[in-house]
This record gives structure tokens, sequence and C-alpha cells, in this order.
């Protein structure tokens, strides 16, 4: 019994040493394990901004391109302005012509019963 005594501690220091080991490889496996997950977020983010750089990038020559068409369409929308306002000026003399004309028929009408 004494023999099975001496053996009864050292299997259980065993047993417990053995359950250390697995749960110590078991825990260093778990962390292993988010590492590797922290790691394919971080390149899955990483390739995200890489593509939100190049997008950005785009966004940046079509805002320089519309802005050069933009200079271009706005010389245009000038003359129109300043087309409107000829056409707004001829309109004005068509309207005191127009009034002058009304006037020289009367005038006439007045002077043709006359003659």
């Amino acid at each position: 019994m004494a023999a099975q005594a001496q053996r009864s501690p050292t299997n259980a220091v065993n047993d417990t040493l053995a359950s250390l080991e697995s749960l110590i490889r078991l825990d260093t496996e778990a962390t292993v394990g988010d590492l590797d997950l922290l790691v394919r977020i971080n390149k899955h983010a990483a390739e995200r901004y890489r593509g939100m750089a190049d997008a950005a990038e785009g966004l940046e020559t079509d805002a320089e391109y519309l802005k050069t068409k933009y200079d271009e369409v706005n010389k245009y929308i000038k003359q129109v302005g300043e087309l409107d306002d000829r056409v707004s000026d001829l309109e004005a003399i068509v309207r005191e012509l127009e009034e002058w004309t009304g006037e020289l028929e009367i005038k006439v009408r007045r002077i043709a019963p006359r003659r």
C-alpha cells in the first residue's frame, strides 16, 4: 500500500501537469487563432482602404475634368446672358417702334380722309 500511496501522488501530479500542458496548448492555439483572424481582418481592411484611395484619386481626376468643363460652359453662359440682355434691348426698341407705328397710322388715317 505504501507503493500505491507514493504512486498515487505521482500520478496525480502527472495528471495535473498533463492537464496544465493541455490547457496551455489549447489556450495558445486559441490565441494563435485569434491572431490569425486579426491578421485576415487587417488585410481585408487594408484592401478596402486601397480601393477607397483609388476611388478618391479617380474622384479628384473627375473633379478636375468637371471644373475644366464648367469653366468652358461658363463662358457660353456669359455669352447667353449678354445675348439675352441684347434681345431685351431689341424687344424694348421693337415695342417703342410699334408705338410710333401706331401713332403714325392714326395720323395717316386723320390725314387720308382730307385728301
